[in-house]
């Protein structure tokens, strides 16, 4: 296009509000009259929006569909990932019996002795049940409640069956 003052060439595409060569404002009504020159003006802002358009990738006013997609997908894996990352410290403190209690250690055919000091290094208090059996020697543990195994709170009472000896031997 051409400055309808000087002839200067402007160029195509946006055009500004001033010819740089003479200064003259540059309005498209000025020799076509008032409707055609308000439809040159529409003519020239689509095609600014097209050639911003092609360098964002948006402008055309619509929402592109695939990039809520996307970012629902996002969203979605970030969710995921969180619950995912939540779950593994739950059942990293659950194994190291930070949280759901503490598991009963297996101390059948110990002495009492040692049995009663596992039993409270783990955390527990330690009641004692007298039992005699004759097949089996005194002082060793022979059956415990809760059993070996079970989770329990810390401080619970671990009831351990001892054997004793008997009166007549």
């Amino acid at each position: 296009m051409r400055c309808p003052h000087c002839g200067q060439e402007l160029g195509e595409g946006l055009l500004p509000a001033r010819c740089p060569a003479c200064g003259s404002r540059l309005s498209a009504g000025a020799s076509h009259g008032a409707e055609a020159g308000s439809r040159a003006s529409a003519d020239r802002a689509a095609a600014s929006r097209r050639s911003v358009e092609g360098l964002s990738g948006r402008g055309a006013g619509r929402r592109d569909r695939s990039h809520t997609a996307k970012r629902v997908g996002r969203v979605l894996l970030g969710f995921v990932l969180v619950v995912a990352f939540a779950a593994a410290v739950v059942f990293v403190a659950w194994r190291s019996e930070i949280i759901g209690g503490r598991t009963v250690p297996d101390v059948t055919g110990w002495n009492s002795a040692s049995a009663t000091a596992k039993l409270e290094e783990k955390g527990f208090a330690v009641g004692t049940n007298e039992v005699s059996d004759a097949s089996r020697q005194a002082g060793v543990v022979v059956g415990e409640s809760p059993t070996a195994g079970q989770r329990v709170d810390a401080g619970s009472t671990v009831t351990i069956d001892v054997v004793v000896a008997e009166a007549g031997a």
